[in-house]
């Protein structure tokens, strides 16, 4: 930044200056968040944050949120823990970093109950959809490269890895976790708490019951409508 002020206007001194009032406004002007966990999606909701703010400025990421305090996990440090969080009388964003849809719901449970915790939705600048048509709750992450088109009703707190489809007239509940390269045809329907393994497929009309694990490289072909572990091409119980 300190080589766009013009040399002839601004000695160096005065240009470093005016580079850390603009770093300051910045801190000031955006949005504080942290992620909850510093596992291994923790790392990569960190690094998702990081790739919105090289179009948005949205973000100041302050760290990520477990017991291991002032731990580095890559280029960031655990800022606090839980308790540090549910306390907060600050307006503060937070993101849910874990992969594990029980565990999900366990957390949103619990910090919802602090209504100065903000949960956005999370989008990665080259997800693509019919935005306007799509509508969603709080709490979901989008990773990179996903592929949503329209017509599509989101609940809360899902989790949408990289590559993930999802087709027209879709309806996806709560605190589901939808791994990599995942294709969700068009008016499938998740209940809520569902873990779909990589490399999955939906057929178009499937309608997939609550607490229901899909293994990864399956092909769901009928509707699922009870809980269970579901695996396979088809997928069976």
């Amino acid at each position: 930044m300190i080589a766009f002020f013009p040399q002839d206007l601004f000695s160096g001194a005065q240009r470093t200056l005016i580079y850390i009032i603009f770093v300051l406004i910045y801190k000031y002007m955006a949005k504080r968040i942290v992620v909850i966990g510093s596992g291994g999606f923790a790392k990569e909701v960190a690094f998702l944050i990081q790739e919105i703010n090289t179009v948005s400025n949205e973000w100041n990421f302050l760290g990520f949120i477990d017991d291991q305090v002032g731990n580095s996990v890559g280029n960031n440090a655990i800022l606090n823990n839980d308790n540090w969080l549910l306390n907060s009388n600050e307006t503060i964003y937070a993101a849910i970093g874990i992969g594990s849809p029980k565990i999900k719901k366990s957390i949103a449970d619990k910090f919802s109950v602090n209504k100065n915790i903000i949960f956005p939705n999370l989008r990665h600048p080259n997800a693509t959809g019919d935005w306007s048509n799509i509508k969603m709750g709080k709490g979901n992450v989008i990773c990179s490269s996903c592929c949503f088109t329209t017509d599509i009703d989101i609940g809360n707190f899902n989790a949408f890895n990289l590559c993930t489809t999802l087709g027209h007239d879709a309806i996806v509940g709560d605190y589901n976790v939808i791994n990599p390269s995942t294709n969700l045809s068009g008016k499938v329907v998740i209940g809520d708490s569902v873990l779909i393994g990589t490399n999955s497929a939906l057929l178009e009309d499937i309608k997939i019951h609550s607490n229901t694990i899909i293994g990864a490289g399956s092909t769901v072909v009928k509707s699922i409508t009870e809980a269970g572990t579901y695996v396979g091409t088809p997928a069976k119980k």
